[in-house]
């Protein structure tokens, strides 16, 4: 009997026991309207922690403590549901779509989250899965075709090479930067490109803009406000639009830790190189000439010819110096993160690497990455946050430009016979063999003689605090700061072509940003019908900046890259700016029964770099929606939801530091036949005054912005559109013009200037297909922007905005579109024939407009396809219109290696009329040497900037795995960026730009070329 209470006892106690033990519930997510799974619902355990993630399958497992008693059931565009937990272990669950269509929250200006079906204005919202999947290194180039209305121009296929983004147009400034403002995680950041983002880009550096420090790992949402009724609250940083990038967190890993590593291996070629000949050999009139630029010479026939580079007799031959020199590239990305949320707390950690070798030798670019961000629930009221992200990045990049280092001008130009490889670049004195004498360089000189080191550390981060009143008030601050240095070596050895004494600089280059916001958060309900929010604040911005430079002119020995080698130096240059804005802001928002939103904003800022007269200004915002599907008593299946929403503000943008006094200059003279004197000589200092006239009364450039759209979705959801119209009319424009010399200066800074730009948006999303096992979702984006030159100053009609040395250039010409190319064109009589003289050769205008440089339309269609565990993407985009100045083009038929230069012993024909006889011309000619060194002009390469991209595709398999496994998830895949490119422009890529991040696009001259790149790319999720 004894025995029998005592097992008794003991299989009560162990039932006791397996009761309070984990039990683990699992089940399948699907939603009502199709009975289709649906991957990512969040299932959160109620009364404990822990949670889920649906997969593809739309099914979940989680492991369930005792004392929970339901689970809860969420996700965007649905209603929430929370389910008892049942004795069978197995709760599968069909969510109702939510009838007011789609709550889903964005985030906005100062990153307030709000519906977006509340919002009357447009805002894009980009998931970070799409913009790190094809291993992009500048996250910019991933939003290609992505976002209506956003335009982004790669000056090249360097890796780290700088990117440029603008909104509706990029016209807004006439002169001034016109990218739009970043902002990490509520922290404006810096995306200044401290190489050559000039307008002159006779030379330059190809270094990275700073929105290649971004992780592309670490993004759970880049969201674009684009006008200046999103905006308006950023002040004068956010009058160009501004793009909100919003950082992981831990808040979706419930329960135990989740790791994720990612990692990518890519190989990129070269692609749309120029088109060469392989008949002619170097030369002028066809004689064999080593040491000249052109390729003019005799037919190459294998015949022996004295070649001073080789020291002997060689036969003539076509060589591949293009194949000799370039090689393939790579791209290897890897990145570990960890990710936690309790009931209190939750952080997210990241560490990656990114390592790309380019497609010329001894070229590339590297960076490291590490991102802290933890979040901890206090208590009921308070809260507090820290976000923390450090990156090094570091490389040789390119030189660029018309720059005789950058390697592209010399291996383009170079004679089919000349033997790249076998002449080799040094001789054992030290000089350089090259093709060519002059500032040019051998190709392989450049890569093994000259460099241009770059080192950046940037460190970013906030720290946060929030208290919540009661259910109606809450207080929030931020403190953010954005800081980096970087330090950058430039050398070129002895017998450097434009530096035959050698040249040695070292460049560091600090700036820091901090900000501090104050925010007041106010949500009251003043009846069952209306709703009031409100947010009010202040905010603090300081920009500091330091630039140092030594430059060292001549070396005393060669490839010793120190400065102890320097023989002779150009006096320092130090450069420090600092400048200050306060703002203090109203952001009120009315919610009649949640259809009927209206929106007043009003902003009051102070800055420093104004005039005390002129330094505060105010900016007023509305806007409004009206969600109408439901008032209206509209079929849900048929229009699933409808809004239409309007928005106007004023924004406006201050001058850079230092434009309102005048100031001082280092001093120099010469008398036109020695070197002259420059200051400080000796210990004697020189000043004078410079040479810009400031202005004490300038303004602010101002901005007013209209935008009308509508919001549509039917079929349950299946189809949406949105279209937005948008008008802005910007004045006051801060430029420099030219002044007369006898006024002791050359030019003056003052307000002047107006441009208008209108256009139209449009987002169309669909899912053709779906069904349990397969989907096809389809994304579209276009934009069609038109602007307008209105006024620029009495006696100027146009602005320079960018060239090269020589025509062409890119204005800003009143009464034409934002951008056209002035430069030579053909002279044409009354019927539009070009004119030829008396040789049969054509005659030229100089300053002709050439055409315009903004594209008539741009676009994008983005599918994905998803069968069981496979998926499959690719975007296609496309800008029609414009023109574009092909420069890469004209050097070379000038040089005469392009394939269309290998006509020149045939007869030809000018198509013209004789500027005499105004007779058809008639007259034969050859075109050699000299017809492309007199017959053609910058007209003849001015192109329509028409292309379309195959820009990324996407394939991989995820494997269904065992939940209850180390593995959670596993996913394998391959991918492609810039696979084909649809083109008529000949030689190059139409899209790459040699203006860097600066206004004056839509030219091109031996830009760093294009790549395709094909990877590999592996993600586990543990």
């Amino acid at each position: 009997m004894k025995k029998l209470i005592l097992s008794l006892f003991v299989l009560l106690c162990m039932s006791a026991f397996a009761i309070a033990q984990d039990r683990t519930v699992s089940g399948t997510v699907t939603s009502q309207g199709d009975n289709l799974p649906i991957p990512g619902v969040s299932v959160k355990i109620v009364g404990a922690s822990g949670g889920a993630i649906t997969g593809s399958d739309g099914k979940y497992s989680v492991s369930v403590p005792s004392g929970a008693t339901a689970l809860q059931f969420s996700f965007i565009g649905y209603t929430t549901q929370n389910k008892p937990i049942n004795s069978s272990g197995v709760i599968n669950v069909a969510l109702v779509g939510d009838s007011q269509g789609l709550n889903e929250v964005v985030v906005t200006a100062l990153g307030i989250r709000r519906e977006k079906k509340a919002l009357g204005f447009s805002v894009t919202e980009v998931k970070g899965d799409e913009l790190a999947n094809v291993g992009n290194q500048n996250v910019l180039n991933s939003m290609n075709g992505k976002v209506a209305g956003v335009q982004v121009v790669s000056s090249g296929g360097a890796p780290g090479q700088a990117a440029r983004i603008v909104i509706r147009g990029g016209n807004k400034s006439l002169t001034g930067n016109n990218e739009p403002l970043f902002v990490i995680d509520g922290v404006p950041i810096s995306n200044a490109n401290d190489g050559n983002s000039a307008a002159n880009e006779v030379e330059g550096v190809g270094t990275p803009n700073r929105s290649a420090d971004i992780n592309p790992d670490d993004i759970e949402t880049m969201t674009v406000l684009k006008g200046s009724a999103a905006s308006v609250l950023y002040g004068n940083r956010g009058s160009n639009g501004v793009v909100l990038i919003t950082t992981k967190s831990g808040k979706a890993s419930k329960g135990k830790p989740v790791i994720t590593f990612n990692s990518n291996f890519a190989l990129d070629n070269a692609i749309n190189l120029p088109e060469f000949q392989t008949e002619f050999a170097q030369g002028t009139n066809g004689v064999y000439q080593e040491g000249v630029s052109r390729s003019f010479g005799p037919r190459i026939a294998g015949q022996e010819v004295k070649s001073n580079a080789a020291g002997k007799n060689v036969t003539l031959q076509a060589f591949d110096p293009r194949k000799d020199f370039l090689r393939t590239g790579s791209l290897i990305n890897t990145n570990l993160s960890i990710a936690q949320s309790t009931e209190k707390s939750d952080y997210y950690f990241s560490a990656g690497q990114s390592k790309q070798e380019s497609i010329v030798p001894n070229q590339g670019f590297n960076k490291a990455n590490v991102r802290l961000n933890m979040n901890n629930k206090i208590s009921e009221k308070l809260s507090f946050g820290v976000n923390v992200g450090y990156t090094r990045s570091w490389g040789d990049v390119p030189s660029l430009g018309q720059s005789g280092s950058n390697p592209f001008f010399a291996l383009f130009g170079m004679p089919v016979s000349w033997n790249l490889k076998g002449y080799g670049y040094e001789r054992e004195d030290g000089s350089q063999i090259n093709f060519r004498g002059g500032a040019f360089d051998n190709p392989l000189w450049t890569v093994n003689k000259t460099f241009n080191n770059t080192q950046t550390d940037r460190l970013t981060g906030a720290v946060n605090a929030a208290y919540k009143a009661n259910d109606w008030l809450d207080f929030s601050y931020r403190l953010g700061n954005d800081y980096y240095n970087d330090i950058s070596k430039s050398f070129f050895d002895i017998n450097t072509g434009s530096n035959p004494n050698g040249a040695l600089t070292n460049t560091n280059t600090y700036r820091q940003e901090l900000t501090s916001t104050f925010l007041i958060n106010i949500n009251k309900r003043i009846s069952e019908d209306f709703n009031f929010s409100a947010t009010l604040g202040q905010d603090y911005n300081q920009r500091k900046s330091r630039i140092y430079q030594q430059i060292g002119t001549a070396l005393s020995l060669p490839s010793i890259t120190t400065m102890n080698n320097v023989a002779a130096f150009s006096p320092d240059y130090e450069y420090t700016s600092l400048r200050r804005t306060i703002g203090a802001f109203a952001d009120l928002k009315f919610d009649y029964k949640n259809f009927l939103f209206l929106n007043i904003t009003g902003r009051n800022e102070w800055s420093s770099t104004l005039p005390i007269n002129n330094r505060t200004y105010f900016y007023p915002g509305i806007n409004t929606a009206f969600v109408f599907n439901e008032v209206l008593g509209i079929n849900p299946d048929i229009l699933s939801f409808g809004k239409i929403r309007a928005g106007f503000a004023k924004t406006t943008r201050d001058a850079d530091p230092y434009q309102i006094y005048n100031t001082y200059a280092k001093s120099s003279f010469g008398d036109g036949f020695t070197d002259g004197v420059e200051f400080p000589f000796g210990a004697t200092p020189g000043f004078t005054v410079s040479d810009l006239v400031r202005n004490a009364n300038l303004k602010p450039e101002s901005t007013k912005e209209f935008e009308f759209g509508t919001e549509l979705r039917f079929l349950k959801n299946r189809i949406g559109l949105d279209v937005t119209y948008f008008e802005n009319k910007n004045t006051d424009g801060i430029v420099a013009v030219d002044i007369s010399p006898a006024t002791g200066f050359t030019n003056a800074v003052l307000n002047s200037g107006v441009t208008r730009a209108r256009g139209i948006e449009i987002g169309l999303n669909a899912s053709p297909f779906r069904s349990a096992d397969f989907s096809w979702d389809i994304n579209v984006t276009f934009s069609r922007i038109r602007s307008k030159i209105l006024e620029t100053y009495p006696g100027i009609d146009k602005f320079y905005l960018g060239g090269f040395s020589g025509n062409p250039a890119i204005y800003a010409v009143k009464g034409e579109r934002y951008g056209s190319i002035i430069g030579t064109g053909y002279a044409r009589d009354e019927q539009g024939r070009v004119i030829t003289d008396d040789d049969g050769l054509p005659t030229f205008v100089d300053g002709m407009n050439l055409g315009h440089t903004e594209a008539d339309w741009t676009g994008g269609i983005r599918n994905s396809f998803k069968y069981k565990g496979i998926g499959f993407d690719f975007l296609v985009d496309t800008r029609q219109g414009g023109f574009m100045y092909n420069g890469t083009e004209e050097s070379l038929d000038f040089y005469g290696v392009t394939k269309g230069t290998a006509d020149r012993e045939k007869d030809f024909v000018f198509p013209g009329v004789n500027e005499n006889s105004g007779q058809p011309n008639g007259v034969v000619i050859k075109k050699d040497g000299d017809y492309y060194s007199f017959a053609q002009g910058n007209e003849e390469y001015v192109y329509k900037n028409n292309w379309v991209k195959l820009r990324e595709a996407n394939l991989n398999y995820t494997f269904n795995l065992n939940k209850e496994k180390s593995i959670k998830s596993l996913t394998v895949g391959v991918y492609g960026r810039n696979l084909f490119i649809w083109t008529h422009v000949p030689h190059v890529d139409p899209e790459s730009s040699s203006f860097g991040t600066g206004n004056g696009q839509g030219a091109t001259r031996f830009a760093f070329p294009t790549t395709r790149s094909f990877g590999l790319n592996l993600k586990a999720v543990f």
